[in-house]
């Protein structure tokens, strides 16, 4: 059974091909997941999971708690570096 691409990597292609973007001080809503596909690692976000909903260009797109954390990190860490 291969081993699931860690969330660090997943979120750095994912700046680096445009899907996802350096986030900023916004609007990031929460609840129950609805079985939406994380934006991240496209699993499903379970209705006893925390679902983030993060609003950028392209609208509101559904994250797992963990992988946003590590999308906001990447993020925070990108803008001190330019």
């Amino acid at each position: 059974m291969d081993e699931p691409t860690p969330i660090l990597d997943l979120v750095v292609a994912g700046l680096g091909n445009g899907l996802l973007w350096v986030l900023e001080d916004g609007p990031v809503w929460t609840g129950h997941g609805i079985l939406k596909p994380c934006v991240v690692c496209r699993r499903k976000i379970a209705n006893h999971e925390i679902q983030y909903d993060v609003v950028g260009p392209r609208g509101a797109l559904s994250v797992h708690v963990k992988c946003y954390r590590v999308w906001r990190a990447q993020s925070d860490k990108l803008r001190r570096n330019t």
